[in-house]
């Protein structure tokens, strides 16, 4: 006799306010990563990170993540502005990413 040994998996696919945030600071790695690349940076290069943005709710990701944003690109350094726009797209975002060699 054979039995079915089914599993029902539920998925809870809302976004809250703290995903978000954390979505926002997993793009911001990407990007500065990227940055690193574009501009040939060493992989142990240790760097400083400026994000200027009008939008209050990416300047508080930056800022609530700012420790894992920093581990995970080698940032010594986070800053973040506010600026009216910028010439990068984060999710939707206009914004300023600007790193330079420590």
């Amino acid at each position: 006799m054979a039995t079915d040994n089914a599993i029902t998996i539920a998925l809870e696919t809302e976004l809250t306010p703290e995903l978000i945030r954390e979505g926002y600071a997993r793009e911001l790695v990407s990007k500065i990563q990227n940055l690193r690349k574009e501009t040939n940076l060493e992989v142990s290069d240790r760097i400083r990170v400026t994000l200027a943005t009008d939008n209050a709710e990416l300047l508080a990701a930056a800022n609530e993540f700012a420790a894992v944003i920093c581990g995970e690109t080698l940032a010594d350094k986070l800053e973040t502005a506010e600026a009216a726009d910028g010439d990068t797209d984060l999710n939707g975002i206009k914004c300023t990413v600007l790193i330079s060699k420590i």
